[in-house]
């Protein structure tokens, strides 16, 4: 990562470039380093999963502490930029960057929030250090993401926090419902086919004992368990289960080209497969779920 524009590929290049495979796009920036697509039908999934963490934690956009008066803040694979944008605009004090390898964010966005075309997965070059750092949902993105809580350490301000929150594959379920089912082979397959591109889905609850590796102290955690549907009888869980169903029915389709170029499952199959697992989805006898984990923790001032 780096703060000039040459570096970040801000001004005109192939980053804006697209590749199409399987009927999607992708990015073209180190291409093939992110597994799902860019398209608008994605981009409509990130600004979904956006409001159903929104739900998850209350209508908050962070659980750290962070002061009003907070003068840097990172948003790393920030997607559609949605997140980094209303940061930005609850605290409008605060310089905002946002970064990813696609270039979807919008054009039109608070004065001080700006948007950089970089791969967090390098070495974090930035000029300046962050008091606040947030990474969210990439357990699909990076190869080495002990490597990047690094880099995070490393470009974290002294008394700064790293706020990470992120899903775990395959999914769970308290009671024996999942087991066998369709959705049951889907999430498994899923998280097989990422192991096979060297980006396992289920790094998630090594992130606390990773931030505490690398230096972060007083680290918290919280664990949600988000239903993939509205089976539960509790009426937050029952919403959270409504917005992740939308989600994953969206994300069905994303996950085509794992199947495709991963497991090497032929279209047809692969096309059979996914209407199987998206009438699963709207088995409220199927009782699984998602854990979230969300946790925060702070650089030493020393």
């Amino acid at each position: 990562m780096a703060s000039n524009l040459c570096s970040t590929h801000s001004v005109a290049s192939n980053v804006y470039d697209y590749v199409e495979e399987h009927g999607r796009t992708y990015h073209k920036y180190k291409q093939g380093k992110y597994v799902l697509p860019n398209d608008t039908e994605e981009q409509n999934r990130l600004d979904l999963q956006h409001h159903m963490a929104l739900k998850v934690l209350d209508g908050k956009l962070h659980l750290a502490p962070i002061p009003n008066t907070v003068e840097n803040a990172l948003d790393v694979a920030t997607g559609t930029g949605i997140w980094a944008i209303e940061f930005a605009e609850q605290y409008p004090s605060t310089s905002v960057t946002g970064s990813d390898l696609s270039p979807i964010q919008p054009k039109f966005v608070p004065a001080n929030c700006l948007f950089e075309i970089d791969d967090a997965g390098d070495e974090w070059v930035y000029s300046k250090k962050f008091d606040y750092i947030h990474i969210r949902f990439v357990m699909t993105c990076f190869p080495n993401p002990k490597g990047v809580i690094e880099q995070a350490y490393k470009t974290c301000a002294p008394g700064g926090y790293l706020e990470m929150m992120d899903g775990v594959f395959p999914l769970r379920c308290h009671d024996n419902s999942l087991e066998g089912t369709v959705l049951d082979v889907w999430a498994k397959s899923c998280h097989e086919a990422g192991t096979i591109m060297g980006r396992p889905w289920n790094n998630t609850p090594n992130y606390k004992r990773w931030m505490e590796d690398v230096g972060f102290e007083d680290v918290k955690e919280k664990i949600f368990e988000v239903p993939t549907n509205p089976w539960p009888r509790e009426r937050r869980a029952k919403e959270l289960g409504m917005w992740f169903n939308a989600d994953l029915q969206e994300a069905l389709g994303a996950s085509r080209a794992l199947f495709i170029k991963a497991l090497e499952w032929p279209p047809d199959k692969v096309d059979a497969f996914l209407q199987e697992v998206k009438d699963d989805l709207m088995n409220r006898e199927i009782r699984a779920y998602m854990p979230i984990h969300v946790l925060y923790g702070r650089k030493p001032l020393r």
